[in-house]
């Protein structure tokens, strides 16, 4: 099995969303696949520019020349897309999305009735048929993934791939400020990676017990309150 990971924050791997995926990835390693990751901060990957020319002049090739050229191969050649997002404003970082915007020049012009009866575009090529999701958010309550997780799954399905599974923890304020919290979920993720790459999915009740809130929202609100204080030390503001 060969997994090709994507970190979307632009935190890179100083972020949560890079403690959460680096973990699952050890655990899909421990179980024999294949992984690849790719920190998007790092790479200059430019915004679509609805030019058309990879369905029109070159099919299936991209017109600009940027970073995205070294992610297309893994693209094609991996059997699952691990999107990793922090939530920015209600949904996948900038990063991410101009990852997936440019992924278009799979598709061809043409339209069709899919498997779904939706009306459609087919395929140049083919993204990698299962798609999974690691996420953070600096909000406590789990609705704040809501978004985000509509828009990947619709991703998927557009793509002609199977949204396998979420593993979505809210609360990134408290995990930075007190780490020690995240640590038996950490060792969860890892189980869970080891789990999906053995029997190419992930049990949904393992899923649900990662993605309970590791805190409850009046201790986050105390944690935040340790956050601001220090914001705002650091902002030279004194006497609140």
């Amino acid at each position: 099995m060969n997994i090709i990971a994507l970190n979307g924050s632009a935190r890179g791997l100083r972020g949560v969303t890079w403690k959460l995926l680096n973990r699952l990835l050890k655990g899909l390693e421990e179980g024999g696949a294949q992984t690849h990751a790719i920190q998007l901060k790092d790479h200059v990957i430019s915004p679509c520019s609805a030019c058309l020319t990879c369905m029109h002049k070159t099919p299936g090739l991209c017109a600009i020349n940027d970073d995205m050229d070294t992610i297309y191969p893994y693209l094609k050649d991996s059997d699952i897309l691990i999107m990793a997002t922090p939530v920015y404003v209600d949904n996948m970082s900038a990063q991410m999305k101009a990852v997936m915007d440019r992924c278009i020049c799979c598709l061809e012009p043409f339209l069709r009735i899919d498997t779904a009866d939706r009306v459609r575009h087919p395929f140049i090529w083919n993204m990698p048929g299962k798609f999974f999701l690691v996420s953070t958010s600096g909000f406590p309550e789990t609705e704040s993934f809501a978004p985000l997780i509509q828009t990947y799954r619709a991703q998927a399905a557009n793509f002609g791939s199977y949204p396998i599974g979420e593993i979505c923890i809210p609360g990134s304020i408290a995990l930075q400020m007190a780490p020690h919290l995240l640590e038996p979920r950490l060792d969860m993720i890892q189980h869970a990676g080891k789990m999906l790459s053995k029997q190419g999915w992930v049990d949904p009740n393992l899923l649900k017990e990662i993605n309970k809130p590791i805190v409850t929202r009046e201790k986050y609100l105390e944690i935040a309150a340790q956050y601001e204080a220090w914001a705002r030390k650091s902002r030279g503001e004194t006497g609140r």
